[in-house]
C-alpha cells in the first residue's frame, strides 16, 4: 500500500467539545484531544500493539512461571551492551502496576492512531522501538536501575504527533486544584482546550521535575527514557519531513 508522504495536506476534526468520557478523563488528569486530525485508515497496528503489551504486561503478573521470563524481558544497564540490548527491546511488554499500563496504552492509542495514519503502518512500529531503545539506552548511561514500560515509545509517538500536527488540540490540566478551577470558572475553556503545542511544553516541562527526583531522590520514573524516547520521535520526525526515509 501506498504510503502518506508528509506533505499531504492535513484534515482536522471540527471541534465539537468535550463529552462525558472525556470529562471523566479530564478529571482523572488525563490529556483530552478536542480537535485532532482526521485518521484516513483503521490503526491496526497501533491496536495490536496496545493489546500486545496490555496481554504481555497482565499476563506476567498473574502466571508465575512467565516471571522468570519477565526478569529476562527488563532492561537491565548493569548487563552492559550487547547483553542489555534485548532488554531494551522488549522492556516495553512489561508494567509493573495498573495505572502504569493503562497510562501508557491511552496515551499510546490516543496519540499513535493519527502518526500511524500519516506515517504509515511499519514506520510507526519503527518509530516506537527506537524510541524505546533509545530512550532505555539514556537511561541506563546514567543509573544502573532495571528499566519496564512503554514511556519511551510511547513519549516518541507523543512527540512526533506534536511536531506533524500543531494545529490539534486538547485540554489537561496537572493538579486537581487546576482542573476544579477550570470547571467552575472556565467552562468555555473546556469545549475550546489550547494547542497540543502548549500541552507538550507544559507537560515537558514537568518532566524536569522528574528528571531532578530521578537523579537525587532516587525518584521511580524514569524520566531520561521519557526525554530520550522523545528526542528519537523528533529526529525521526525531521528526517521524515526531510524525505531522508524511505
Amino acid at each position: 500500500m501506498h504510503e502518506r508522504r508528509p506533505h499531504r495536506r492535513v484534515t482536522y476534526e471540527r471541534n465539537r467539545g468535550m463529552r462525558f468520557p472525556q470529562l471523566l478523563l479530564f478529571l482523572v488528569g488525563m490529556p483530552v484531544k478536542l480537535r485532532g486530525a482526521v485518521i484516513h485508515r483503521t490503526p491496526w497496528v497501533t491496536w495490536i500493539l496496545a493489546g500486545w503489551i496490555a496481554a504481555c504486561s497482565v499476563a506476567t503478573w498473574f502466571i508465575e512461571p512467565l516471571q522468570p521470563l519477565a526478569l529476562q524481558m527488563a532492561f537491565w544497564p548493569e548487563l552492559g551492551l550487547p547483553a542489555a540490548l534485548p532488554g531494551a527491546l522488549l522492556h516495553v511488554f512489561l508494567h509493573g502496576s495498573w495505572l502504569h499500563l493503562l497510562g501508557n496504552l491511552y496515551f499510546l492509542v490516543l496519540f499513535g492512531r493519527n502518526v500511524e495514519c500519516a506515517f504509515g503502518r511499519r514506520r510507526m512500529l519503527g518509530l516506537f522501538f527506537l524510541s524505546a531503545v533509545l530512550g532505555a539506552l539514556l537511561h541506563g548511561l546514567v543509573t544502573d536501575a532495571g528499566l519496564i514500560g512503554a514511556s519511551g515509545g510511547v513519549f516518541g509517538i507523543l512527540v512526533f504527533y506534536v511536531c506533524q500536527f500543531p494545529q490539534a488540540r486538547v485540554i489537561w490540566a496537572p493538579g486537581l486544584l487546576a482542573r476544579g478551577a477550570l470547571l467552575l470558572w472556565a467552562r468555555r475553556f473546556l469545549d475550546r482546550g489550547f494547542p497540543v503545542t502548549v500541552y507538550f511544553a507544559i507537560y515537558g516541562g514537568l518532566q524536569l521535575l522528574v528528571l531532578h527526583e530521578q537523579l537525587f531522590h532516587d525518584g521511580q520514573v524514569s524520566a531520561l527514557a521519557h526525554l530520550g524516547g522523545g528526542l528519537a520521535g523528533f529526529v525521526i520526525w525531521a528526517a521524515w519531513r526531510a524525505r531522508l526515509l524511505p
